[in-house]
């Protein structure tokens, strides 16, 4: 299996394409249809069958238990390898300043973007910089109109 398992220029330019799905989702889709395509419980049961023919009915349950039993957990494991490494590459991708996941995750108002500014803003260029300034700003504004609405709330 040589195909890659991490995210690829096809899965960003799908992400930005799509972007409420974003790359980990395409990259994840390719890599879960690549290792389902082979794996197919269903295909086994003849095989289980056929060598189980003259054994007894526990016998062929046990073996084809086990057939599912290691099937599934190669695949999980598998599975979970591969998205083990999507996240990383997401969050190298942040913190290494990429374009897609910076436009993804901290450049805008989605996924609690002002939190993420705030904690890799001394690490990432000046435009998230910006956005963080601009952040405590509205967060300043606000709190001095609650503040002004408090004080008059009080005088009356």
């Amino acid at each position: 299996m040589s195909e890659a398992i991490g995210i690829t220029d096809d899965d960003i330019f799908e992400g930005i394409k799509r972007d409420v799905l974003g790359p980990a989702y395409f990259a994840s889709q390719r890599v879960v249809q690549r290792y389902v395509e082979h794996f197919k419980a269903e295909q086994f049961q003849p095989l289980i069958d056929d060598i189980t023919k003259t054994a007894t009915d526990k016998i062929r349950e046990t073996i084809w238990d086990d057939v599912q039993t290691f099937l599934l957990s190669d695949v999980e494991s598998n599975l979970q390898g591969a998205m083990w490494r999507q996240i990383d590459d997401s969050v190298e991708a942040l913190l290494g300043g990429k374009e897609w996941a910076l436009n993804r995750y901290a450049l805008r108002d989605r996924y609690d973007s002002g939190a993420i500014r705030e904690a890799v803003a001394k690490h990432i260029p000046l435009e998230l910089q910006e956005k963080r300034v601009a952040d405590l700003e509205a967060e300043n504004k606000r709190l001095r109109d609650d503040l002004e609405f408090y004080r008059r709330a009080r005088s009356c």
